[in-house]
């Protein structure tokens, strides 16, 4: 059935990015960690830094049909489903884990 993820990115406004995983739920700390440590270069640049991100998430399935999905959400739909969520607040750099309520800094525990 997949091991299906959220990464949803706030920018502190009400209409966030999410990018859907198939399969990154069994690997998301690292694969994010990746990813955050790709895009540290535009820290601050909210759509840089989100497009980094994303890139880097889905660089290796870039051009496969299915595995990934980019779509806008309301703040109101955050963890409105049945997949692993994770918010990355762009903000305050810090990662949510929807589930447990753990929050990672995006230059500390969550790079290490």
């Amino acid at each position: 059935m997949g091991a299906r993820i959220n990464f949803v990115f706030d920018d502190g406004t009400d209409s966030l990015v999410n990018l859907y995983s198939h399969w990154g739920e069994d690997s998301w700390q690292d694969d994010l960690a990746g990813a955050i440590f790709h895009a540290q270069i535009r820290r601050g640049d909210y759509s840089y830094f989100t497009r980094m991100v994303i890139s880097h998430l889905i660089k290796d399935d870039l051009m496969r049909e299915t595995g990934f999905g980019i779509f806008a959400i309301n703040r109101s739909e955050i963890g409105n489903n049945f997949d692993k969520t994770v918010v990355l607040d762009l903000v305050n750099n810090i990662v949510t884990d929807c589930d447990t309520q753990e929050t990672i800094p995006f230059y500390g525990e969550v790079m290490a």
